[in-house]
């Protein structure tokens, strides 16, 4: 269905691809594979038309094309699936289907029990429980996925390019994408999967292609296709769940009593020590995410707390900071970098004060803030050319480590990280569980709140499952299991 021969792509002196050579049949799955900035995006941008090769050839069922926009690309049945491509929150599944699309019209009207049935035509196939119907404003994230690949399937998208498409889910509701994207399969649909789980590859694609440094360094088919062998293509180790020990003695920073915010809807109650690590694990709504909010002061909340045994009641992130909390949100995009702006910059906003010549006078010590900036890039193996090049020019793992970098020559009590790892290839991934490691060994109570089931194995001192707004269980590592850790997220009994 699709070839592509010698595709090469340069941006300056940067080789962002080399030589790229692939083909995948009708109904074939192939998984797309490799760190942060390996030339993954600049491959998907020139199969969808986005972007023009300098070289090589892409054939569509043997016949040469030349994609001189998307829309060309649209017309051929390429569909690209963003993470979170956009959804009109108060329409409902099938006007979200019609977006873009020419509605089908009686009499001169919009003809709306068409539009249903053509939706429910493929709907039946590939998402026969899915409500048409309800707002997907109302639908939970796995659903909502459903959506977007059923828009593209019901337009004629003959060739589907999925990007991370469970990064924001939770393991249970990963599997039941899954299954609505094997029936996707069978009606004959090809599929280019790009995932960091490397599992879900596995599990899910016939053949896998590793792409460093613009080039295919491996190309794995059938039983070949195994995380292990992923991961040593792209230069990495796989990782193990964590053995560390802990001092189960040692005092609490962090006392968290009765306190309820956001859709933490029942009053939970949690103690971290010093040096430890606290995984907040459930599926997205639970109320984790809320807790971290209330603790770095980002959103209202009720209930006590106290920090290193005095009491504390933040009300805003410049409170939590003076207290000696620091935060990673979840979007670094939106609410934890500014990606128009340096390096540096970055780095040191939050912690202006401590970078002046005289204090009291908001007048910056330009070469203070850049020799803090070069040793925290250090302490958390940040990968860069210039301290004053702009943040959108790192990759995924890159910008999750400045924003670590923002905290690294700080001295913390409180770390608290939301999904830390989404987003970013393996090996990055590995580095930054490196850094949170670290970070509670410097003595510092970390909460990591994650979907990943396998990183609240693999990080978690003790794991805290909420469900519905509430802390439901609280596991030892002793404890603690991918089916335990299921079971209590999903209101089923643990095994």
């Amino acid at each position: 269905m699709l070839e592509l021969s010698g595709i090469s792509r340069r941006f300056g002196a940067t080789h962002a691809l080399e030589d790229v050579s692939l083909a995948l049949s009708e109904g074939e799955v192939l998984g797309l594979v490799g760190p942060n900035g390996a030339g993954k995006s600049t491959l998907i941008k020139i199969i969808a038309g986005a972007d023009r090769p300098d070289a090589g050839e892409i054939r569509i069922d043997g016949t040469p094309v030349q994609f001189h926009s998307a829309h060309d690309a649209y017309a051929a049945g390429i569909r690209v699936i963003h993470q979170d491509a956009p959804l009109v929150p108060g329409f409902d599944t099938v006007e979200n289907c019609y977006l873009g699309r020419a509605y089908p019209r009686r009499f001169g009207r919009i003809d709306r029990k068409a539009m249903r049935r053509a939706i429910a035509e493929v709907a039946a196939d590939i998402a026969p429980e899915l409500d048409l119907d309800l707002p997907v404003m109302f639908l939970p994230p796995a659903e909502r996925q459903f959506v977007r690949l059923l828009r593209a399937v019901a337009d004629k998208g003959r060739l589907l390019i999925l990007d991370e498409p469970t990064a924001a889910l939770p393991a249970e509701d990963a599997e039941r994408f899954y299954d609505v994207l094997r029936r996707t399969r069978e009606r004959g649909t090809s599929i280019i999967l790009v995932s960091h789980r490397l599992d879900e590859i596995a599990d899910f694609c016939g053949r896998a292609v590793v792409i460093r440094d613009g080039r295919i360094v491996a190309r794995f088919v059938e039983s070949e296709v195994k995380p292990e062998s992923m991961i040593a293509a792209m230069g990495g180790s796989a990782s193990e769940r964590s053995t560390r020990a802990t001092d189960t003695s040692a005092p609490k920073i962090i006392e968290i009593d009765g306190v309820t915010a956001g859709d933490l809807t029942r009053p939970a109650a949690l103690d971290v020590h010093a040096g430890e690590v606290i995984a907040l694990y459930g599926l997205a709504g639970s109320g984790r995410s809320s807790l971290l909010n209330a603790i770095w002061g980002a959103i209202p909340w009720v209930g006590k707390m106290r920090l290193a045994g005095a009491d504390y009641a933040p009300r805003s992130p410049r409170q939590a900071i003076a207290r000696g909390v620091s935060c990673v949100p979840a979007d670094r995009h939106r609410s934890g970098l500014f990606v128009s702006e340096d390096l540096v910059f970055n780095k040191t906003l939050p912690l202006l004060s401590g970078y002046r010549r005289l204090r009291g006078l908001p007048v910056p010590d330009v070469k203070a803030e850049q020799a803090e900036f070069v040793v925290a890039a250090e302490r958390v193996s940040l990968s860069y050319g210039d301290p004053k090049q702009l943040a959108r020019t790192l990759s995924g793992g890159n910008q999750q480590k400045l924003i670590f970098a923002r905290w690294a020559n700080r001295h913390s009590k409180v770390m608290l990280l939301d999904e830390p790892t989404e987003g970013v290839d393996v090996m990055a991934k590995a580095t930054i569980k490196d850094i949170i490691r670290a970070i509670a060994a410097d003595g510092n109570a970390v909460l990591v709140s994650t979907s990943d089931r396998d990183e609240a194995l693999e990080l978690g001192d003790r794991i805290a499952v909420f469900r519905q707004g509430g802390i439901v269980r609280v596991f030892t590592r002793a404890e603690a299991s991918a089916e335990a850790l299921s079971a209590a997220a999903q209101s089923r009994e643990a095994a």
